[in-house]
């Protein structure tokens, strides 16, 4: 643009004579200035827009990189409104299952009490005044429709009082509404938290996963941040703008605050009837999505960037396998009797500052660990719940310096932990290896005595009547940390050190315990929908 060329006009000749293999995008307040300099894309003379519109048209398939070379001290907002801009011009155009459900003009799909609810700066803005209160909790209701399995992305910014973001929720007077509420207020350590508005009242507090069991119980079962941590480490920015992220998906409920996980929900209690408005007292699957205002002192809150990805059910039930505060529902492969489970306990785990080696168990509660000090010193742990076939694995682990486990996905199939950090030229042993079958393309392991997520999805073998197995078992994939490792791994047979040494068209989940010391928590497992 400076040199004078039209990007729009390069883009259709170059993209029509197959010759953008990727594209460096930026948008300038100058055209054919050698002086001008970046702005948000769209708000320049670069046509932003229609370019992506004819890369979509081309059905352009390379990668985006982002320069912005002005405003040096304070550019992360701009950038962040390029990433927004390209993200709802994309949904605009088809290219993402996002949408994009406020329009940023007007409440046009919403509906609120008009005497506090408008559109300002863009932005959806609720006020009350002493001269013009709230009379009670009231709410903006998203009438378009109602969410069932989704992702909701939702930016907010409050300067005073109390809000919330409803969701699988029920209208059980005009603009009132009761159910399931992510927490909005200048409050950190409680902002992110989960309530359950004219319901259950409060049910996850910051930095827990809970379940809630067929009869209403409340069970803490792990955690998914330190709470102090994460007011340590900013995850929330007081009186300025945040981002929630939300998933809801059957039973199983997360948030996310600026990308920091705040909470996480496994709700089995009584499903309600959606629809009858006033019951509300247990665990919703479908509703409606509205932004609060709550009754008392004047407040002001905005919410901007809203957007929706409806999921299709791809998962039963999530399935909660270790309760954050026994072992009772584990066997130790090879023990004694039913009580030994070798060197585990339950507790809270750390790297030990004497000795980076090994690991300490500092009491409390929602984490299993093996406290072995050495190889061979404890015992393999396994399931009880052995009747597990095509499954995603969702679980937390921590090895200190050195350490050695594995994961047994239906007891026999070893995806490898390893302490790998800083690793280069991953073998078959590291950590994200399948054991014997495949090792990671790259190391996405992370420093010992952190907390690393592993995500499996696994097809169990085919047997017919006669035993005789017609389908090997296939790793339809393996993501440590964010990362995928592996996809469609098809496995001919068992690894080593199973719980029986074959296969079977269930099985169980088994932790190694006799390589060294690992601690494990938050473990799910989720049945594949067909």
């Amino acid at each position: 643009m400076r040199s004078g060329v039209d990007p729009l006009e390069a883009v259709k000749k170059l993209g029509r004579a197959g010759r953008i293999r990727s594209f460096h995008f930026k948008d300038l307040n100058e055209f054919g200035n050698r002086g001008a300099h970046d702005v948000i894309w769209w708000r320049g003379k670069g046509n932003a827009r229609a370019i992506l519109a004819e890369l979509a048209e081309q059905n352009y398939k390379g990668t985006f990189s982002i320069e912005y070379e002005h405003n040096w001290l304070n550019s992360m907002p701009e950038i962040a409104g390029c990433v927004t801009f390209f993200e709802m011009t994309a949904a605009e155009l088809g290219q993402t299952g996002w949408r994009w459900i406020f329009n940023g003009k007007d409440l046009n799909g919403w509906d609120g009490d008009p005497r506090l609810w408008s559109v300002k700066d863009g932005v959806i803005r609720g006020e009350t005044t002493k001269e013009n209160p709230a009379r009670g909790n009231t709410f903006c209701v998203w009438r378009a429709g109602k969410l069932k399995d989704f992702e909701l992305k939702i930016k907010f910014r409050i300067q005073n009082g109390n809000s919330g973001i409803q969701y699988r929720s029920k209208e059980f007077d005009k603009w009132r509404i009761g159910g399931y509420q992510a927490e909005v207020e200048n409050a950190p350590g409680k902002v992110g938290f989960l309530y359950h508005e004219a319901g259950r009242a409060w049910l996850v507090n910051v930095g827990d996963m809970m379940e809630i069991d067929a009869k209403g119980n409340k069970n803490v079962v792990g955690r998914v941040n330190d709470r102090d941590a994460l007011i340590k480490a900013g995850y929330y920015r007081d009186k300025d703008w945040n981002e929630y992220h939300i998933i809801a998906e059957g039973n199983h409920l997360m948030h996310y605050l600026n990308g920091y996980a705040t909470m996480e929900l496994v709700d089995n209690d009584r499903v309600t009837n959606p629809d009858d408005p006033r019951d509300n007292r247990g665990a919703a699957r479908e509703g409606l999505l509205a932004l609060q205002i709550h009754a008392g002192p004047p407040m002001v809150v905005e919410f901007k960037d809203i957007r929706i990805r409806e999921l299709k059910p791809r998962y039963g039930d999530a399935v909660v396998l270790f309760n954050g505060r026994d072992l009772d529902n584990w066997v130790a492969k090879g023990a004694r009797n039913d009580k030994d489970k070798g060197k585990w306990e339950t507790g809270t785990a750390a790297m030990s500052s004497e000795n980076p080696k090994l690991l300490v168990n500092k009491g409390g509660s929602g984490e299993m660990i093996n406290l072995a000090a050495e190889h061979g010193q404890s015992l393999d742990l396994y399931s009880k719940a052995d009747d597990f076939g095509d499954c995603r694995i969702e679980l937390e682990l921590m090895v200190p310096k050195g350490s050695n486990s594995g994961v047994y996905v239906m007891g026999e199939y070893e995806i490898q932990v390893l302490d790998s950090w800083g690793r280069r030229g991953m073998g078959s042993g590291d950590m994200g290896a399948v054991y014997g079958a495949s090792p990671p393309p790259f190391n996405a392991c992370k420093k010992p005595g952190q907390w690393q997520e592993y995500v499996i999805e696994v097809q169990a073998p085919r047997f017919d009547s006669s035993r005789r197995k017609t389908e090997n078992a296939k790793l339809l994939r393996v993501e440590l940390n964010g990362k995928v490792l592996h996809r469609d791994l098809v496995m001919k047979s068992q690894t080593p050190g199973g719980v029986f040494g074959r296969e079977a068209p269930t099985g169980c989940l088994m932790f190694q315990g006799n390589h060294g010391p690992v601690a494990y928590r938050n473990i799910i497992v989720k049945p594949l929908i067909k």
